[in-house]
């Protein structure tokens, strides 16, 4: 069951992917805008999670931990947009396994979760094929900005994966979710200080579902259900599994990438770029494989 759940993730992890670099390089200027409108329509989605669950108040000592992953899960999309607007998808999508190598780590440290020596193997071919696949020039041996930021959203990711699963070690699965989705839209209430993501959420609020807003509200339909779902998974299995998988992810942003520029050309033409296919393809499946090796002994 839970594979079948992860596979679902996956999919939807890469679908939200695709449309989240349409939105930031063709629809919005202002990155605040768009984190703050996303957390606005997640809030008007909450309430389905009362249909597959019964959240309750969580106990005041573990307020502090909502409080910060809550804080986590809106950081770290400012630095994800941003390499999305300095890489295609699939190299962003990729960079994202790097939160693996620190995920185990983090998971030691604050649940107790051990490491294997394979698994050390594992982070090792995905820092290396992270690097290569955004790996510019070969000659200057430069990395490029998406490399950088996706390397902090990485870090911010793992951080709060594992407190994520230190509060589903006591708390339910709805109970944890609800809680920090509604410290996270109330974080995002700070990006409202600034004029110009004033102006803009006003104007996108403005035109409704006949401009941009239809576009967000898609985007958020399919990540608040990866989201829910990986919830429910992270409260299955260890932290690391959980998020490991996901390094499927790049192959479905890719597979996407090409079918949409075919079907659209004018809209994807620059979503994906495929003069380095076969690169991409291997270097994938490196960073798979060092998954694998994460996962296998647990």
């Amino acid at each position: 069951m839970w594979i079948l759940i992860a596979l679902s993730t996956t999919i939807l992890t890469g679908i939200t992917t695709i449309i989240d670099d349409v939105l930031i390089n063709k629809l919005f200027k202002n990155t605040f805008a768009l984190i703050f409108l996303g957390m606005l329509i997640d809030m008007c989605f909450l309430s389905l999670v009362f249909i597959f669950g019964k959240p309750t108040i969580p106990p005041l000592h573990f307020l502090p931990f909502i409080f910060l992953s809550g804080l986590l899960e809106v950081i770290y999309l400012y630095p994800y947009y941003k390499a999305l607007k300095i890489d295609d998808s699939s190299n962003v999508s990729s960079l994202f396994s790097l939160g693996r190598v620190f995920i185990p780590i983090f998971a030691f440290i604050i649940i107790g979760e051990k490491i294997a020596i394979s698994q050390y193997l594992g982070f090792a071919l995905i820092i290396i094929s992270g690097f290569f696949l955004t790996l510019r020039d070969f000659k200057r041996l430069k990395l490029n900005k998406s490399f950088l930021y996706m390397m902090g959203v990485a870090i911010i990711v793992a951080l709060d994966s594992s407190i994520y699963k230190y509060l589903l070690n006591d708390l339910s699965w709805s109970t944890t979710y609800v809680s920090v989705m509604i410290a996270s839209f109330f974080c995002s209430l700070f990006f409202l200080l600034n004029i110009k993501t004033r102006k803009e959420v006003y104007t996108n609020l403005k035109q409704g579902m006949k401009g941009n807003l239809k576009y967000i509200t898609l985007e958020e339909t399919f990540y608040f259900s990866q989201s829910v779902l990986a919830t429910f998974l992270l409260s299955l299995v260890p932290v690391t599994i959980a998020r490991g998988l996901t390094a499927l992810t790049p192959f479905i942003v890719l597979f996407l990438g090409i079918l949409l520029r075919k079907i659209y050309p004018k809209i994807f033409k620059d979503l994906i770029e495929i003069e380095n296919l076969r690169r991409k393809l291997f270097l994938f499946a490196i960073s798979f494989i060092g998954v694998i090796l994460m996962v296998i002994n647990n």
